[in-house]
């Protein structure tokens, strides 16, 4: 049924992976650079500054953040059966603890590096933790409706 309560959690979750498209990862301000760090790109404020990194360099992040968008999206389409359901939220899972670990032990470190200041994290360092959260939820509901189906089950 699509209007149980993990399909409200499932539609969150891709929400919160679409509006990281939006708003900006972190900030760096250097000396000779003003970077935005978005889950596409790297845009420097600073006109007539040459790039730092290529147009390749944030591309894992935004295969990660598509891929958990998508099994998001479909584990919301794939309602009626449950235990792939599960399978491909659990796969989302991976790919949003694997964008996690990416972009705070990794990108922003090293950008950090590069450009010679901290980052200033901004909102968008949170909606992958959002989306976790609401992947999570959306298991443990999908949990429990699969005992409440094996109880009642027994009962027959």
């Amino acid at each position: 049924m699509i209007q149980r309560i993990q399909s409200v959690f499932l539609v969150l979750a891709i929400i919160s992976t679409v509006l990281l498209f939006f708003f900006p990862i972190a900030m760096y301000y250097g000396d000779y650079n003003t970077i935005k760090f978005f889950i596409f790109d790297l845009k420097d404020s600073v006109p007539d500054s040459k790039p730092l990194y290529n147009q390749y360099f944030v591309l894992p992040l935004l295969l990660l953040n598509l891929a958990a968008a998508g099994l998001s999206f479909y584990a919301l389409i794939s309602f009626k059966i449950m235990r792939k359901q599960m399978q491909m939220i659990k796969y989302a899972i991976f790919s949003v603890i694997l964008l996690i670990a990416a972009v705070f032990f990794f990108y922003t470190d090293h950008i950090a590096k590069t450009v010679n200041v901290e980052a200033k994290y901004e909102f968008g360092v949170f909606l992958p933790l959002i989306t976790l959260v609401f992947l999570v939820l959306a298991t443990r509901s999908i949990q429990r409706d699969i005992n409440l189906i094996r109880s009642a089950d027994r009962l027959r």
